[in-house]
């Protein structure tokens, strides 16, 4: 396994930009985070909104220095069009697509001042539709080739491309994720671990200790499993994440990025949950 960029933060309380209602700009969620008592912001590239494809790099630096001014720093870029365009799909022009999107997320991200970008590395079924979408061999062609070619850009701009464990079907075990991070043998493709999303598939701490180093970013959500459904995201505490066990992984395999909140919620609440599940260690 090569070596990866270190982190620029270091087990910060981070906030991604999707808690805030649609429409919030940038600045006044980075205020609004502060106040909570949070330390970075995670933004999102969307199709619409301040950052997107099209955002230039004046106006990205402006975002971030107005960030930066309210005493945050920004943890990374995320993204959600993946769902819609994949590098997996079965169509050559939207695999195309979603290299072009990941080239606009590591400029964007580059000018942002961040140095990781969260994407999902693909779809083989759509956890709301339930049907193939590509077959599990085909998708793990499909990934591989594009994370490939795409590693090179990403080293160009100084941004790692942080493949998130997400309800795809794909990439269902931390010993996959991790061969395929070490097929591509690049310290500029690594993992950004969501560590509710592992109880679908597994125990988070057994994620941790699996992928190691590999792992450049952390989200933390919490789900239960009785109900099992996206229903079953839950505020942090009440559901089955063993926290004391996440977090004591996370510091034996040397872990030292943020830990950023994805979710709905009061950010005081939050603020306060997320004091207390990572002191549980």
């Amino acid at each position: 396994m090569t070596d990866r960029p270190s982190s620029a933060t270091q087990m910060k309380k981070g906030i991604n930009f999707w808690t805030f209602p649609k429409g919030t700009p940038l600045v006044e969620a980075a205020k609004q985070a502060r106040d909570a008592g949070f330390e970075t912001i995670e933004p999102v590239l969307d199709e619409h909104g301040e950052i997107t494809q099209q955002t230039d790099e004046t106006t990205c630096r402006a975002l971030a220095e107005a960030v930066r001014d309210q005493g945050l720093e920004i943890s990374s870029l995320a993204c959600g069009m993946f769902w819609s365009t994949p590098y997996t799909s079965k169509s050559a022009d939207i695999r195309e697509q979603a290299k072009s999107l990941t080239l606009h997320m590591l400029d964007r991200a580059a000018w942002l001042g961040t140095d990781v970008i969260l994407v999902v590395p693909g779809i083989v079924s759509h956890f709301a539709r339930r049907t193939l979408e590509t077959p599990y061999a085909d998708a793990l062609h499909y990934a591989f080739d594009a994370l490939r070619t795409l590693a090179p850009e990403a080293e160009d701009r100084g941004v790692v491309i942080a493949i998130e464990n997400v309800w795809n079907q794909f990439l269902v075990s931390p010993c996959e994720m991790r061969d395929l991070i070490d097929r591509l043998n690049s310290p500029w493709v690594g993992v950004y671990f969501d560590v509710g999303n592992t109880l679908r598939y597994g125990l988070p701490e057994d994620w941790v200790r699996t992928l190691g180093q590999r792992i450049c970013r952390v989200h933390l959500k919490d789900f239960q499993l009785d109900v099992g459904n996206v229903k079953g995201f839950c505020p942090l505490g009440e559901g089955d994440v063993d926290w004391p066990a996440t977090m004591l992984a996370l510091k034996e395999t040397g872990y030292d990025g943020p830990l950023t909140f994805e979710g709905p919620g009061d950010l005081s609440d939050i603020s306060r949950r997320m004091d207390a599940v990572t002191a549980s260690h």
